[in-house]
């Protein structure tokens, strides 16, 4: 039972893939500048 990935399903679970990734980054970046801030770096 092997199913072929078409182009379009790779692109697709590529970028979704990439969207993961920047999510997850602007969330770490958010956290860092809150802890940051409430020990007055900034």
């Amino acid at each position: 039972m092997e199913q072929e990935i078409t182009f379009g399903e790779r692109v697709l679970n590529g970028f979704l893939s990439l969207m993961v990734v920047v999510l997850v980054g602007i969330l770490l970046s958010v956290v860092l500048c809150l802890i940051l801030w409430a020990f007055g770096f900034f």
